[in-house]
């Protein structure tokens, strides 16, 4: 004796719905509208983006520093990280030798800041070695 196979097809759903990437539909306005409470006077409940800071050339910098130094710098950077508002590792050691700089200048050159950052640094030993 044969049995046959039952239908196993799903009805009343509808056609799927056109998506974008990552599940979104293309066209959001509907939800923000219906999610914003209307504000007097027809002003926006969101307020105006900043503008973002020029962003600054980078260079990579490659120093050799001590292990435990290392470590304790990017243990401050985990535990620190968001709230003293450095997005990665690499603006935390920006801030750090912005101010290191910064104190050199006071206290050698009046403030100001030194020139010749430009030139090659003298290789071999260690100053003062």
């Amino acid at each position: 004796m044969s049995e046959t196979t039952p239908d196993r097809t799903v009805t009343g759903l509808g056609a799927p719905r056109a998506r974008t990437s990552g599940g979104v539909r293309a066209d959001a306005s509907r939800l923000l509208a219906r999610n914003r409470v209307p504000q007097p006077g027809g002003a926006s409940p969101v307020p105006a983006a900043q503008p973002k800071p020029a962003l600054r050339a980078k260079e990579q910098l490659n120093v050799a520093v001590p292990v435990d130094v290392r470590a304790r710098i990017r243990a401050a950077y985990r535990y620190t990280g968001v709230t003293e508002g450095h997005r990665t590792f690499s603006d935390l050691i920006t801030s750090l030798l912005e101010a290191e700089a910064r104190r050199l200048e006071g206290q050698y050159n009046d403030g100001r800041t030194f020139t010749g950052g430009d030139q090659p640094l003298p290789g071999g030993r260690p100053l003062g070695e």
